[in-house]
């Protein structure tokens, strides 16, 4: 994932401070105990470009920028 703050906060080394966040941050949680083993690496955005490209796609067709 390219969101260091994400990766911190699901690895549990950072705590999810901003209330509008925590509704996702739980809504994740929960997604991943469905999961026998996963892995959650931060990688930066300009080795994952098509992956920025396909949510910037997702975010203007949501309408939510």
């Amino acid at each position: 994932m390219d969101s260091e703050l994400a990766v911190k906060q699901l690895s549990g080394e950072y705590r999810v401070k901003d209330e509008g966040i925590r509704p996702l941050f739980e809504k994740a949680v929960g997604a991943l105990k469905n999961f026998d083993s996963f892995e959650i690496k931060h990688i930066d955005r300009s080795k994952n470009k098509e992956a920025d490209k396909l949510v910037n796609k997702a975010i203007n067709l949501a309408g939510l920028c």
